[in-house]
């Protein structure tokens, strides 16, 4: 055990990746890709579906644990900046410039094609401007954490996010309903117009505090991996964070609060954050200590280039849906072409409709390898 504590987990290397989080990343990113991309939405398994309201299916894991794991890697990407002698405000300025470009590159693919209609009716919550904002403004509370506090100082602001948030859905007027709900009011007041859907955005105003929450419970979550302490101790603290997590989301439900991906609630944010934990420690598990990174290859490459697998993914979904084809109930898109002349030939339709899932990873995988073998990553 000293000897695998010496020569696994210990701090960040130079370059200030962990092997494991880069597999968490890359299985949460196939992941998000697979569910989104389905061939039939009409034929889609109970998993790989989001609840409809309250509750919590393995879909609903993905989002969280992205931002649990922006996290851990601002810890190790913010630590290795310092350590190059930046100042916190370099620092300070990094993170509102790398979140801004996230926040518009999102624009930009939920704009594309570009017509003035979408611009005009342009969604302005969404998944990317949701990981910019969040993104900025937890790096900017990493930058001002006091050093030797930074644990104490994420955990309080932790916690208060969550009771404000909490306190803020149970204001009188308001229930946890999708049409009653106080996020739903404030995104009615502010962006109406510019929603997901004409009356609700599942990425609204409100939950952004929570959303923040989950991103610094993947901090903590770096400062533990990132710690002095020994292999055995980091282990034991991610299981027991994790199963802690778990636990108080599932007391919490019970108690009044519903797991509910919508409103981001609370019990949400810790049952999430606590299975991610449980996650990454089964990363570092097979990869850091077992050393069984040559079965995980596909993983790694959508882990260590996810915003080109995003944006790649989004805009060959809506070239997919854009062009028309001859179907047999007259022109449909490429995406139903594909399922109804090639896929459904497998006789099962919901079979069908993950294989051409699957398919449709595998061309991004592809594209992702082509850059990944001659060096080429997009970063912000």
């Amino acid at each position: 055990m000293r000897r695998l504590a010496a020569e696994t987990l210990s701090p960040p290397p130079p370059s200030g990746r962990l092997a494991a989080l880069d597999l968490f990343r890359g299985a949460t990113v196939a992941a998000m890709l697979f569910v989104n991309n389905p061939g039939s939405w009409s034929h889609v398994l109970p998993p790989f579906e989001h609840a409809e309201w309250n509750g919590c299916t393995p879909t609903d894991l993905v989002f969280p644990f992205f931002l649990f794991i922006v996290g851990t890697s601002s810890v190790l990407s913010l630590g290795k900046r310092a350590a190059q002698g930046a100042s916190r405000g370099a620092l300070a300025r990094h993170a509102v410039r790398r979140g801004a470009t996230i926040v518009l590159v999102g624009w930009a693919l939920t704009a594309f094609p570009f017509n003035l209609q979408r611009l005009l009716h342009l969604r302005i919550p969404g998944v990317l401007p949701r990981i910019g904002v969040v993104y900025a403004l937890g790096a900017l509370l990493l930058v001002a954490a006091p050093v030797r506090r930074k644990a104490l100082f994420l955990g309080l602001a932790t916690a208060l996010l969550l009771a404000l948030h909490t306190a803020l859905l149970s204001l009188p007027g308001y229930d946890l309903t999708i049409e009653g709900n106080l996020q739903t009011a404030i995104d009615l007041a502010l962006l109406k117009g510019h929603l997901w859907k004409k009356a609700w955005d599942p990425e609204g105003v409100l939950s952004t505090l929570t959303a923040l929450a989950t991103m610094l419970t993947g901090a903590l979550t770096g400062l533990l991996l990132t710690s002095k302490a020994s292999l055995k101790e980091r282990l034991a603290g991610l299981g027991a964070a994790g199963a802690a997590g778990v636990a108080a989301g599932l007391a919490w439900q019970a108690l009044g609060l519903p797991l509910n991906k919508g409103l981001w609630t609370g019990s949400y944010v810790l049952f999430t954050s606590g299975a991610a934990c449980l996650s990454l420690l089964l990363a570092l598990l097979v990869v850091d200590v077992a050393g069984a990174k040559r079965p995980f290859a596909p993983l790694f490459t959508f882990g260590t280039n996810p915003l080109l697998a995003f944006v790649l993914s989004g805009l060959l979904a809506k070239i997919l849906g854009m062009v028309k084809v001859a179907g047999a109930d007259g022109r449909v898109s490429l995406t139903s072409f594909l399922y109804e002349r090639v896929f459904l030939r497998v006789g099962d339709p919901y079979l069908a409709s993950h294989l051409q899932a699957l398919a449709f990873l595998a061309v991004i995988w592809a594209v992702l390898r082509y850059c990944e073998r001659r060096g080429w990553y997009w970063k912000v």
